[in-house]
C-alpha cells in the first residue's frame, strides 16, 4: 500500500495552512462569509456554464444558493487536518471563435479557508485535448493553444472543518491573444522518464475523477490534476515499461498522487505549476527523497518514505507488468506528444520513436545506452572521447531546400565533455559546434542556423575531442 492519504468521499486532497506545526484557528461560526467576485470586464467571447449540467462526486450538492461542495468525512494526518477538494466538470462548449485565453469571472460565497479554482483545457486542431490549465481569484489563464472547443472544471476547496464553499454563477470570457505560449514549446515525440512506482490499491475508493477503485483496477495516478482523464476517459494516458520483466502497458490517468497535487514534473520548469527550479522529469517527492529537496518534505509538510512519482493501480502493477514490489520504471506521458509545432522534426536516439520517413538515428563504433534522469524520449547514448569519430548519426528528411535552427538535446553531467564536437551538414559544407555537456541538460540548446538542401541532411555528434570524457547523444531537434 503506497504511503498517499485519500478518503472514499473526496475527489482529491490539497495542503493546509500552518502556523509554527498548528492548524489555523477556525473562523467563528457566525462569521459572515466571503464574498468571492472577479471583476467584470467585456471580453471577446463571453459565456456561462449551467451548475446543473456538470458532473461530479455526491459531495457537491445543489442547494437554493447553488452548488455547494459539502465533504461527507475529514481525513487526519499527523500535521492537522487536510484541506479537501471537489471537482465538478462541465460538458465541453464550442464557441463562435477562438481562444487563447480564458478568465473566469465567479460568483461564490466562502468562509476564509475556503477557495474556488477554475480549469480550463481547449481541444488542439489534432482533435487532442491540452493539458488543463487552472486560473485562481480570478485571474485570466493562457491556454497552451488557440481552439474553438473549450472545457471548465471547477475545483473548490474546503476549509479545515470541511465546510465547503457555494458558487452560484460561472461566467467566462475568452479572448484571442496570438503568440506563442510556453507551453507549446513540447516535442513532437512523447516524453519518457524513469520514475518510481508504487502500487495504488485502494480497492473501493474514489480516485479523483469520481472512478471507484474495483479489484485489478488499471490505471494511474500522477501527482497533479493537470493531466487527470474523466471519469472512464482517456484523454491522458502513460504507457509504463518495467524492465525486469519487460512487459509495458498503456493506460489513463485516473488518479492524482502520489504525494503531491500541484506537482506536473514532467512539463518544462518554466511551466511547472510549483517547484520550477527542478530540472523537467524529476517529482519533486524524489527530490525530496533523494535530495533533501524542501527540506525533506512534500506539498503537505509530510516526508516521503519513497520517491515516487506515480501511482500504478493492481491490475496494471501485477498482472501487466508483472511486478511484485514498487520499483522504478519507464513512463512515456502520451498526450505531450501534441505539443510541439507542425514544421519540427524531432530525430530520436530511439528509432521506434522516430518517424522514419524525416527522421533516422545510427551510431557508428561502440556506443553504451544510458538512462540517467532528464534525457529526452526513452534514453541515450554515451562513449568515450579520444582521436577518433566514430559518430552517433542523426539525419532528418526536407521535402525541399530551408533554411533550418538546430537544437541538441543531452543529460549534463560532470564528466561529460566541454567541447563535445557536433557536425552539421549545411549546403556549404561542414560546420562543427562545439557545445559544452556540463551545463544545459534535459532541455533544448541551439546549435546555429543554416541552410540545408533538399533531401536527407545529417548532424553528427564526434567523439574526437578532449580525452577524458564522454559525449552525449539524445535528440536533436529541427525548426
Amino acid at each position: 500500500m503506497r504511503s498517499k492519504l485519500r478518503s472514499t468521499l473526496m475527489t482529491m486532497v490539497v495542503g493546509v495552512a500552518l502556523v509554527d506545526g498548528a492548524a489555523l484557528a477556525e473562523p467563528s461560526q457566525d462569521s459572515a462569509p466571503e464574498a468571492l467576485v472577479a471583476e467584470d470586464r467585456a471580453g471577446t467571447v463571453r459565456w456561462t456554464e449551467e451548475l446543473g449540467t456538470g458532473e461530479g462526486s455526491s459531495d457537491l450538492v445543489r442547494t437554493r444558493d447553488g452548488l455547494l461542495y459539502e465533504p461527507n468525512a475529514v481525513m487526519r494526518r499527523r500535521e492537522g487536518l487536510l484541506r479537501l477538494t471537489g471537482l465538478y466538470t462541465f460538458p465541453a462548449r464550442k464557441l463562435e471563435q477562438p481562444v487563447d485565453t480564458v478568465r473566469p469571472v465567479l460568483q461564490a460565497k466562502a468562509f476564509p479557508g475556503m477557495g474556488v479554482e477554475v480549469d480550463v483545457r481547449v481541444r488542439r486542431a489534432s482533435g487532442a485535448w491540452t493539458e488543463w490549465s487552472t486560473s485562481a481569484a480570478g485571474e485570466a489563464v493562457r491556454l497552451p493553444a488557440a481552439g474553438t472547443e473549450v472545457q471548465v472544471r471547477l475545483a473548490l476547496v474546503a476549509d479545515e472543518q470541511a465546510r465547503g464553499p457555494v458558487v452560484s454563477d460561472v461566467t467566462l470570457e475568452g479572448s484571442l491573444e496570438g503568440g506563442t505560449s510556453e507551453a507549446e514549446l513540447q516535442s513532437l515525440a512523447p516524453l519518457t522518464y524513469r520514475i518510481y512506482a508504487t502500487r495504488e490499491g485502494l480497492v473501493g475508493g474514489t480516485t479523483a475523477n469520481g472512478h471507484v477503485i474495483k479489484s485489478y483496477d488499471r490505471f494511474v495516478a500522477l501527482p497533479s490534476r493537470r493531466a487527470l482523464a474523466s471519469n472512464g476517459g482517456s484523454e491522458y494516458q502513460v504507457r509504463v515499461c518495467y524492465s525486469k520483466t519487460a512487459k509495458c502497458t498503456t493506460t489513463s490517468v485516473w488518479d492524482v498522487g502520489p504525494w503531491n497535487t500541484k506537482d506536473d514534473y514532467w512539463n518544462p520548469s518554466s511551466i511547472r505549476e510549483m517547484w520550477k527550479n527542478l530540472p523537467q522529469g524529476k517529482p519533486e517527492a524524489q527530490a525530496a527523497y533523494q535530495d533533501g529537496y524542501n527540506g525533506g518534505l512534500d506539498q503537505f509538510g509530510r516526508r516521503p518514505s519513497n520517491p515516487a512519482g506515480i501511482d500504478i493501480a493492481d491490475g496494471s502493477f501485477w498482472t501487466d507488468l508483472g511486478m511484485s514490489n514498487n520499483d522504478w520504471v519507464d513512463v512515456t506521458y502520451l498526450w505531450t506528444s501534441d505539443g510541439g509545432t507542425t514544421t519540427s522534426i524531432v530525430v530520436d536516439s530511439d528509432n521506434t520513436r522516430n518517424d522514419a520517413t524525416k527522421a533516422r538515428f545510427s551510431m557508428v563504433g561502440t556506443w553504451t545506452a544510458g538512462g540517467s534522469t532528464g534525457y529526452f524520449g526513452s534514453g541515450y547514448y554515451y562513449a568515450a572521447t579520444q582521436a577518433i569519430s566514430q559518430p552517433a548519426v542523426f539525419e532528418f528528411y526536407l521535402p525541399a531546400a530551408a533554411t533550418k535552427t538546430i537544437d541538441a538535446w543531452w543529460v549534463a553531467g560532470t564528466n561529460r565533455s566541454p567541447t563535445a564536437p557536433f557536425i552539421v551538414t549545411t549546403s556549404t559544407g561542414n560546420v562543427t559546434v562545439n557545445v559544452n555537456q556540463q551545463i544545459n541538460g534535459a532541455q533544448w540548446n541551439a546549435l546555429g542556423t543554416w541552410s540545408f538542401p533538399a533531401g536527407w541532411n545529417k548532424v553528427q555528434l564526434s567523439r574526437w575531442t578532449t580525452t577524458g570524457y564522454v559525449v552525449m547523444a539524445d535528440a536533436i531537434r529541427v525548426r
